[in-house]
This record gives structure tokens, C-alpha cells and sequence, in this order.
């Protein structure tokens, strides 16, 4: 098997958002220069490894606070390493206010085909909330620069489960989609992180979010109010027009195996799964000393292989085959649909999809006893 895609990690953020929990700093002394450098450096590592590369992802912390040029030559160096003529999709992950028209011309240019665009909410109240810098039309403008600079897949990104958040809320940015149009829609359910700020206040009480009866309307009013308007679910979290899935995160839904680029970047070759160091001073300072930055390495057993393809198959929309299947308890079976050969959870209880695995891998894990 070889590897079909590479993550790149852009730790720089202009400010710390109080749910996020990723890895980014809002200065270092790690310029994006230098930073670039290592990159490359650590890309040179995995020189030998057989590859058939068809997606490139620039995720972070804030890629968009790169300048095209500098994505542009990040491109160029990993194409001087690895065969990048497979090469389908590359994704990079833009905050709005970052980027002009003619940076979006220039991000093509250089071979950016796929963005997404960090929205997080189209109402000024759950932008307040999620202590985002930038407003709902800078949200608007640009995605409709990036539309008009020539991008053809554009993804937003959105919030929901937020501290406060109504049914109404949720109408106004189904409002916002529908007009927008974009080409992919990922929508998250907070989660209340203990190392996060907003974390912390969920946990300890001092703010609240949508329990139970509210947020099962919350998540119906989401999920049935997109698939009206023409978006079809494919992942837990994913939705997308016709043909514009995301190639690159199926990667990892499927087992298939890809490299991790960057600080704090995970990556999965040859049946093992790798995770580079967390601090940007100390994965540049071993690369600075020829070494690899990866700091755990985790040999999957047959056993580890099939608790993970089961896992991330339930993800998606008919992730599980015949061979999967008969891993589902039979209590269970009326959580999900068929369809062919394939097997998925059901639209309305894609809310309790986690205590669902959780439960299909309990009986797995007896299974072995």
C-alpha cells in the first residue's frame, strides 16, 4: 500500500480561540520562514517511502496567515521530493479576512484547488461567542472573492452546540448556505475541551449549551434543513454536493495511509500511526539536528486494524461492509439503513453516533475475552 496524501501542519494563528484545542502559537521564534524549511527538511526524511500522492492538505492554526507564495513554495519543495503528478486535490484551510482576490488568484497559481474557509457561524452572536476576530460579512466576501478568483470547491466550516444557541440561530445559517451555495459543508458539535477556555466554562458551569431536547432540535433543524436544500451527507460531520467530497479526509475514514507533515502532525504508513512532537522549539531544534520529530509511534496490531476500520467506517454514511457488519450486535441493527452491500447509521441518531460505536466496540472487546 502506498501513501495516498500529505498533511501539512501551519501552527500560526493571529489568536487563540477559546474552544481550540490544535496545536498553534501566536508568536514564536520559529519564523514561517524557517518554519518552511523544516518542513521540507522533515519531507526529505520520507524521500524513500513508496508513494502515489493524490491529495495535499494545509491545515493548522491559521495556513491562511501564509502568504500564496510561501504555500506556493511549500508545493514546489515537496513536489522536488516526492512524485506529485497523482496529485487530485489541495485543500487549505483560510480564515475569512486573510486573503484578498488576488491572493486567491495567486493560491491557484500555485495549485490550490480546494478551500476551506473557516466561518464557524453566519450570526454575529455565535461569531461573540466562539470569540472569532472577524464578522459575518467578511464570512461572505470572502468566499464570494475566492468564487469569483476562479475556486470551484469551497468548503465552510461550522459550529453548532455553541453556549446559547437556538433553533433560530441555526435557521439564519441555513439561510447564509443556501445562498452562498458553497460546494461542502462541515458543521461540528462543540466539544468542551478541559484544556480550552470556553472548555472550562462549560465544564465548571459558569456557561451552558444545549442539553438534550434542545439540542436533538438543534441537530434536526442542521441536518434536514441541509439535505432540503441540496447537500448530501456522507460523514458524521460532512456534507457535500455532488462529486465534492473530500478526497483528502476520506483518506483517513477509509485506513488509507498518508504522511503528516509539521508540528504536532499524525500520519499513518505501513501499519503504524505516528505523531510528531506537540512544541514548535523542540520539533525545530531536533530537525535542526538531523533527527525526525516524531515523538510516538503506535504498531497496530490485527486486532488494533479491525477496532479501527469498524470505528471509522461507522463515520460514514455507508462506511460498513458485509465483513464489518457482522460485528454489530444484532440490538443495534436498528440504528442503521442499508443500501446495496453497505451499511450506515441512520440520519437521526447520527447524534449518538460516538455511544454507538462506543457500544459496538464494547461487544467487540468481549468478543475477545
Amino acid at each position: 500500500m502506498a501513501c495516498k496524501g500529505i498533511y501539512v501542519h501551519i501552527p500560526y494563528c493571529s489568536v487563540k480561540c477559546p474552544y481550540c484545542d490544535f496545536v498553534s502559537v501566536t508568536r514564536s521564534v520559529v519564523d514561517p520562514e524557517e518554519y518552511i524549511d523544516l518542513l521540507l527538511k522533515e519531507a526529505q526524511l520520507y524521500k524513500d517511502l513508496e508513494v502515489r500522492i493524490e491529495t495535499l492538505y494545509f491545515g493548522g492554526g491559521t495556513p491562511s496567515l501564509l502568504k500564496p507564495s510561501q504555500i506556493g513554495r511549500i508545493v514546489e519543495g515537496l513536489s522536488a521530493v516526492f512524485d506529485l503528478s497523482h496529485l487530485e486535490e489541495v485543500s487549505l484551510e483560510c480564515n475569512p479576512r486573510d486573503y484578498s482576490y488576488g491572493d486567491f488568484k495567486e493560491l491557484l497559481k500555485v495549485g490550490v484547488n480546494r478551500l476551506s474557509i473557516g466561518v464557524q457561524s453566519f450570526t454575529e452572536k455565535g461569531l461573540k461567542v466562539l470569540g472569532r476576530e472577524h464578522g459575518v460579512e467578511d464570512s461572505v466576501r470572502t468566499f464570494y472573492r475566492a468564487r469569483e478568483a476562479g475556486f470551484e470547491n469551497i468548503n465552510v466550516d461550522l459550529i453548532y452546540a455553541y453556549p446559547n444557541q437556538k433553533r433560530g440561530d441555526v435557521e439564519v445559517e441555513l439561510e447564509f448556505v443556501e445562498r452562498l451555495a458553497p460546494d461542502h459543508v462541515s458543521a461540528y458539535m462543540l466539544t468542551p475541551h478541559t484544556s480550552t477556555p470556553l472548555g472550562q466554562d462549560i465544564l465548571g458551569g459558569r456557561v451552558s449549551v444545549p442539553q438534550e431536547e434542545e439540542l436533538e432540535e438543534i441537530y434536526r433543524t442542521l441536518w434536514k434543513g441541509l439535505k432540503a436544500i441540496g447537500y448530501e451527507r456522507y460523514e458524521i460531520s460532512n456534507w457535500s454536493k455532488a462529486g465534492k467530497r473530500c478526497k483528502h479526509n476520506l483518506l483517513y475514514w477509509k485506513m488509507e495511509e498518508f504522511l503528516g507533515l509539521g508540528v504536532s502532525a499524525w500520519g499513518f504508513y505501513g501499519g503504524k500511526r505516528y505523531a510528531n512532537l506537540r512544541n514548535l522549539v523542540g520539533y525545530a531544534k531536533v530537525l535542526s539536528e538531523g533527527k525526525s520529530p516524531v515523538e510516538v509511534e503506535i504498531s497496530l496490531s490485527e486486532r488494533d486494524i479491525l477496532e479501527e476500520r469498524i470505528m471509522l467506517a461507522l463515520r460514514l454514511k455507508w462506511g460498513l461492509s458485509d465483513d464489518l457488519w457482522r460485528y454489530i450486535p444484532f440490538h443495534l441493527h436498528g440504528f442503521f439503513d442499508r443500501k446495496g452491500d453497505r451499511y450506515g447509521i441512520k440520519e437521526e441518531f447520527m447524534l449518538v453516533a460516538n455511544e454507538i460505536i462506543a457500544e459496538v466496540l464494547s461487544a467487540l472487546e468481549k468478543s475477545y475475552r
